[in-house]
């Protein structure tokens, strides 16, 4: 046991080390006005769909929170009951509440955070999977309470998110 969780603590701490030289590189060639529809992505554009979903959803969280919130979408794809892709699982209807607002608020405007969600989308997208929340395939901010999780399995807290087993 003690070996796993270091090997996650391991991988958690590469994983911020990465998102900071590569947070550089994205920066210099960022366009604040630069804006995504990613609703009709083709399975070529994964990475943009789990990359902006993990933005929108996590852009304040730590590194374990981007973490959490990839591994809920990829347990999503994993699942039978939802989609088989990332972006069909990213762009189902009432799924995640970014994609709900007009594509005019898809708006990137933050470039370190977008460092930071293109490198975990690619880390989730090329295997190298970490898992803080088990097979959790819902969350949601601390600050609200939705009707469904009195029918959920409570699985982590991680940093402004509840993680939850249906």
């Amino acid at each position: 046991m003690r070996v796993a969780i270091t090997l996650i603590k391991a991988k958690i701490a590469v994983l911020s080390v990465i998102s900071l030289f590569t947070t550089n590189a994205h920066a210099a060639e960022f366009d604040n006005t630069q804006t995504f529809d990613y609703s009709v992505a083709s399975p070529g554009q994964e990475l943009g769909c789990m990359a902006m979903n993990i933005y929108h959803e996590g852009r304040g969280e730590s590194a374990k929170g981007r973490a959490a919130i990839a591994s809920v979408t990829m347990n999503r794809v994993r699942s039978s009951r939802y989609p088989d892709t990332v972006c069909e699982v990213v762009w189902q209807r009432k799924q995640f509440s970014w994609t709900a607002v007009a594509p005019r608020h898809h708006v990137i405007n933050d470039p370190k955070a977008w460092g930071q969600a293109l490198v975990v989308a690619q880390l989730f997208l090329s295997g190298a999977q970490i898992s803080l929340v088990g097979d959790a395939t819902h969350y949601h901010s601390v600050e609200v309470q939705p009707s469904w999780q009195d029918d959920s399995k409570l699985v982590a807290l991680v940093g402004a998110h509840i993680f939850y087993a249906l």
